[in-house]
């Protein structure tokens, strides 16, 4: 690739400057990346330099999201795999894909080209019957699976020239977005052709059901005392309608009675290991409403809290 254009893309930006030590490194750190929403697209494509000097804790997108490296290297975490990126390589993540980033250094600068579902829905034909296949079709599904694919792209002077024509494009103040979006649909179609090589795919193995199972179990054991559906729906990108019914599904229950359950469950510890006053219990599980947590309680215990208690010590 071109000297100069690396030399460009070497320069500190803003968003770098504060994460550079003894400024504000911390600041990714510290946090967990929700989602990253792109709510409004005025393209279909958009190019990025990735900040460096701070790590990116586990985050997902709700975009399709490209990364190649033009310099150093960059290392994935996905899904428990270490996926490193060196200079030509390219990784693609769909929109179900959760992942964190190790920080980076002064040399490591990779590019990231943000691909909306519009575009990928557009070029999928063009996809079809090729590596592309799965995660085409996992993108596509509300409900679809994290999948990726890792290419080394080094000696192929197709890729090579239309990466290079994509970093012109960003470092040139009048780019155009035609020849963006038409620059990053051919490198897909070479990309699908096969003559690079494919290091690495990867869909998410584990029993879709299983793997939903225990996403609600985890959410709902670490928030019991506020869980909200709505908030669990957007953590699994998914409607809440579709998962009341999913959670309907898995456990035979609805969301409210899972929650209640664990709330007990809580309760019960509390009663019967301390001597947390009952109103207190309450409290401490999630319910400001004392007669009806006595009311849930009576209903799955038969007697009442402070009975029960005393049977419990009783039985020591």
């Amino acid at each position: 690739m071109d000297k100069s254009l690396i030399e460009k893309l070497l320069k500190v930006n803003e968003e770098e400057s504060s994460f550079l030590p003894n400024l504000a490194k911390d600041v990714l750190r510290s946090s967990t990346i929700a989602v990253r929403r792109v709510n409004k697209w005025e393209n279909d494509i958009t190019l990025r330099v990735h900040a460096r000097y701070a790590p990116f804790p586990v985050h997902g997108h709700d975009f399709v999201e490209m990364m190649t490296v033009v310099s150093g290297s960059i290392t994935h975490r996905i899904a428990g795999r270490t996926v490193k990126l060196s200079v030509g390589d390219i990784l693609l993540m769909n929109k179900h894909i959760t992942h964190s980033i190790d920080e980076t250094g002064d040399e490591d600068i990779g590019i990231n080209i943000i691909i909306s579902d519009e575009f990928l829905g557009a070029v999928a034909p063009d996809l079809a019957d090729t590596v592309f296949h799965s995660f085409v079709k996992e993108n596509s599904a509300s409900d679809g699976e994290g999948a990726f694919l890792h290419f080394s792209t080094q000696g192929s002077a197709q890729i090579g020239n239309l990466l290079e024509n994509l970093m012109l494009e960003l470092t040139d103040e009048h780019f155009d977005h035609t020849v963006i979006t038409e620059t990053v649909s051919l490198l897909l179609r070479y990309l699908s052709l096969g003559r690079e090589v494919l290091l690495r795919d990867g869909i998410d193995s584990q029993d879709k059901a299983t793997r939903r199972r225990a996403e609600i179990s985890a959410y709902v054991q670490s928030s019991y005392r506020t869980a909200r559906l709505t908030e669990l729906s957007e953590k699994m990108y998914l409607t809440p309608e579709y998962l009341s019914a999913l959670i309907k599904e898995l456990f035979g229950v609805s969301f409210k009675e899972l929650v209640q359950k664990e709330r007990l469950r809580r309760a019960e510890e509390l009663i019967e290991k301390t001597d947390m006053p009952i109103s207190t219990v309450a409290r401490a599980v999630g319910y400001d409403n004392q007669s009806y947590f006595h009311k849930l309680w009576r209903k799955g215990y038969g007697a009442t809290p402070k009975a029960h208690r005393a049977r419990a010590r009783a039985a020591e």
